[in-house]
């Protein structure tokens, strides 16, 4: 039987300033990304990141957004990371949106809620320094292949996809 099960996506896009975090994660901004298992041109899914708003020279605070997204590429979408098959979506958003959101740390706070939850997701590789590591591995790959400076020639309206769960790109 064909699991048309939608799928769980960590997505690394462009972000301006120098890296400060020891891993250099945030080298690029990260985001949760809900899309179907079979994408057609149309094909939306959900985006959920933390974003920083500046209030003075001093004062940031961070904030949930989820906003429906296209699931082509986009300027700012550099990769994108297969990382688990949903099992129950609604469960999966309100476990998403009770993270709380601590500086720019979402992402490992969200992979950790669903571990613990353990109902929402099937399928799936949810520790944060093995998705965090595989994730940098492969936009540096395609960095290095000259995916996004246009020396060589790609299908742009394609995000480089990696499934985490197959090993393999797609």
């Amino acid at each position: 039987m064909v699991s048309d099960k939608d799928r769980l996506y960590v997505g690394l896009y462009i972000r301006g300033g120098q890296a400060k975090m020891p891993g250099k994660e945030d080298t690029y901004h990260w985001a949760l990304i809900i899309g179907p298992k079979v994408e057609e041109g149309s094909s939306r899914g959900i985006r959920l990141d933390a974003k920083d708003t500046a209030f003075g020279a001093e004062q940031n605070q961070w904030s949930f957004h989820e906003n429906d997204c296209s699931l082509r590429a986009t300027r700012q979408l550099l990769v994108r990371i297969v990382i688990a098959k949903i099992k129950d979506r609604e469960h999966l958003l309100q476990i998403l949106r009770g993270v709380p959101v601590v500086q720019r740390d979402l992402s490992g706070i969200a992979l950790l809620a669903l571990q613990n939850d353990g109902k929402a997701v099937g399928t799936s590789v949810l520790d944060w320094h093995t998705v965090r590591d595989a994730a940098m591995k492969y936009c540096q790959e395609k960095i290095d292949a000259h995916r996004f400076d246009g020396k060589v020639k790609f299908d742009m309206t394609r995000p480089a996809t990696y499934d985490f769960l197959k090993k393999k790109k797609k």
